[in-house]
């Protein structure tokens, strides 16, 4: 009953949440005076920004002490995954002499994997050796020794230096000196490689950051296309139009993600959330332990087991990599603006107008993913907490958008708007000279369509002579239209008399 209940709040919030007309609206395009995001955009960068907070939290330790060990875990599982192996870090588990990486192979087996980065090849190999008992200490399920993999630069003295260890009879199971190729792993990455991969700037670092923020670029990518796609379809367009429109927005929203991406990692890497972290405390205090628990799950991070401080601070860390991913998306959402404003093509006002509304979109949607989350949660855990999520996410997204829209409009008025007024009042001045009728003044409102595009009223806003540069834009439009007009011959004098005197017959008397 919990579940059906769920279920019908769930989708009562996502239907009201959107006004219906949002789907049927046109796809913004540059056609557009001002910029706004379209309903596959938003569901795009906000379902990317889960995904971005899960994996700045899970390179939260490059930060630490040796954080660089973390990193060479990592850097050397995205390497393999991008040389087509089906590898995954699992040292998060914290299990003690558990494996750090696993390979599944193609014949269905696995290789477990533990990384050690030290400086030297020595303390490499040593840290995977019991203090105590001097024995290998990685050994897996079946009583195997898992692999050591050391740092690149480090392998053919590891190699030595585990083959002295077999010999001396520490590693369980293995006795021929020769399996230590086999048995020391190289790993992709030198050890200073590893410690600029865990720094900020370096270009380890930032190479591994774009990796990664092309795959989650893509993943926006994608959602925003096939969004708006849908939406274009159910407006009326042909598909050759939808695939056009749907295409651009998904190409836009995947380079602001991949942007935002870089960036918000870089931040991270460079210590920035640790400034963040007490703020981010009393938000996950004040949540309560049943929506820290969902937060952390839409993560991908399992609670059970966790204590209710545990998933406070686990939270805090989440939230700390969110407020970070936040801010920069609204900077690059409204970078652009920024440069039009001292370009003096847009006002102080129209600026502060888009910041506020991206800031309100953008809480507004990681508050709804949070909630959707929760309740997906409650519908089918796991699966329903990211899937809610996400539309949690565009919801929330969608809804504060079209919020703050209306509510500052309310105040005033956009440089689109005024420039609009400009141009209606010189239309309406151009009609009267013209002597335009009403089928001509149709079709020229069909043809300033297509005049109004791109930056033009951006271009107009910054012109010293707004009325002028309406007047020029426009007056054009009504000289070709004029001159498509067919010649009117005036009646000869002979023919005016005849048809007075046809149309005066009995009243007056002409001669």
């Amino acid at each position: 009953m919990r579940r059906i209940i769920a279920t019908i709040l769930f989708l009562c919030i996502v239907f009201t949440s959107i006004p219906m007309e949002v789907f049927a609206n046109e796809i913004t395009t540059e056609e557009s005076a001002d910029e706004t995001y379209s309903i596959g955009e938003v569901g795009g960068y906000l379902s990317a920004n889960i995904k971005t907070v899960e994996n700045l939290y899970a390179d939260r330790k490059f930060t630490t002490n040796n954080g660089f060990g973390f990193a060479a875990e990592r850097g050397n599982n995205l390497i393999d995954n991008i040389k087509g192996s089906d590898a995954t870090v699992v040292g998060d588990n914290n299990v003690k002499n558990g494996a750090d990486r696993m390979i599944v192979n193609r014949d269905g087996s696995i290789t477990w994997i533990q990384d050690k980065y030290y400086s030297s090849a020595s303390g490499s190999v040593n840290a995977a050796f019991d203090d105590v008992s001097g024995l290998y200490r990685y050994i897996d399920g079946d009583g195997k020794p898992m692999q050591l993999e050391v740092p690149s630069d480090q392998y053919d003295d590891a190699v030595k230096f585990m083959r002295n260890k077999i010999e001396k009879g520490l590693v369980p199971g293995v006795t021929n000196p020769d399996d230590a190729t086999s048995l020391v792993r190289k790993g992709h990455l030198s050890y200073k490689q590893a410690v600029n991969l865990a720094k900020a700037g370096t270009v380890e670092s930032l190479t591994y950051d774009s990796v990664n923020g092309a795959v989650v670029a893509t993943y926006a990518t994608g959602i925003t296309f096939a969004i708006d796609y849908a939406c274009c379809i159910l407006n009326g367009l042909d598909p050759d139009a939808a695939l056009k429109d749907a295409g651009l927005n998904g190409i836009k929203s995947g380079g602001v993600v991949f942007a935002t991406y870089v960036i918000s990692s870089q931040i991270a890497k460079a210590g920035a959330t640790n400034a963040l972290v007490p703020t981010a405390e009393a938000i996950a205090k004040s949540l309560g332990d049943d929506v820290c628990r969902v937060i952390l799950e839409r993560t991908g991070i399992n609670t059970a087991g966790l204590t209710t401080a545990q998933v406070t601070n686990n939270v805090a860390k989440v939230l700390s990599k969110e407020l970070i991913a936040d801010g920069v998306l609204v900077v690059v959402l409204t970078g652009v603006d920024v440069v039009e404003l001292f370009r003096g093509r847009i006002s102080k006002e129209e600026l502060l107008k888009n910041l506020c509304v991206t800031i309100i979109s953008i809480a507004a949607g990681t508050a709804g993913g949070i909630g959707g989350a929760a309740l997906g949660s409650l519908i089918a855990p796991g699966a329903g907490s990211y899937i809610g999520g996400i539309i949690g996410s565009m919801a929330g997204g969608a809804a504060g958008s079209i919020l703050s829209e209306t509510v500052i409009a309310r105040f005033y008025k956009s440089d689109a708007d005024q420039m609009y007024e400009i141009i209606s009042d010189e239309f309406l001045l151009l009609c009267d000279e013209y002597l335009i009728s009403i089928d001509e003044g149709n079709l020229l409102a069909e043809e300033l369509k297509n005049v109004l595009i791109g930056d033009v009223l951006k271009d107009m806003y910054a012109s010293e002579d707004r009325e002028t540069f309406a007047r020029e834009l426009i007056e054009p439009l009504f000289i070709e239209q004029v001159a498509q007009r067919e010649e009117i011959v005036l009646p000869t004098e002979e023919e005016l008399r005849y048809e007075m005197i046809a149309s005066l017959q009995g009243v007056v008397f002409v001669h």
